[in-house]
């Protein structure tokens, strides 16, 4: 086989393989995760808003959730940004937790210059370990 056909089935083989991922990446929760050193790393799950949510533009957003820290939860971060951007639609909020935490809650301001989109709102928790999990739903800020 010669060298040409072998670079073609390699970047074909490439461009399906992002294909897919990317595929894989859609959706409304497209940052549940748990990234860590054992299989058993902490694991929120946002209990409101729900997917799909609407918004008022420039109002403020409560933000609750469910714990799974096996190994105690020790503190959580919750960022809302407009979708395929960086820019925050509401202003971040970090915070401890108590190790035995089993939920949370947080309520997120807007930021300056609120304009009305689609928002993943994103919530991160961490353990002692430094092991983290995530998990995020999509509101849209409506004016």
């Amino acid at each position: 086989m010669n060298q040409d056909v072998r670079s073609t089935r390699l970047f074909a083989t490439l461009a399906l393989l992002g294909a897919v991922g990317l595929a894989g990446c859609e959706g409304a929760n497209l940052f549940q995760s748990q990234i860590g050193t054992s299989d058993a790393g902490p694991a929120p799950t946002i209990t409101s808003p729900a997917d799909g949510e609407t918004v008022g533009l420039n109002s403020s957003l409560g933000v609750g959730f469910d714990i799974d820290a096996p190994d105690g939860a020790a503190s959580f971060t919750i960022v809302g940004r407009y979708v395929g951007q960086q820019t925050e639609a509401y202003v971040s909020v970090s915070d401890g937790l108590d190790a035995t935490a089993a939920s949370g809650f947080a309520t997120m301001s807007p930021a300056a210059g609120q304009v009305a989109g689609e928002v993943y709102v994103v919530v991160e928790i961490a353990d002692a370990d430094g092991d983290t999990g995530r998990d995020s739903v999509k509101v849209t800020i409506t004016n």
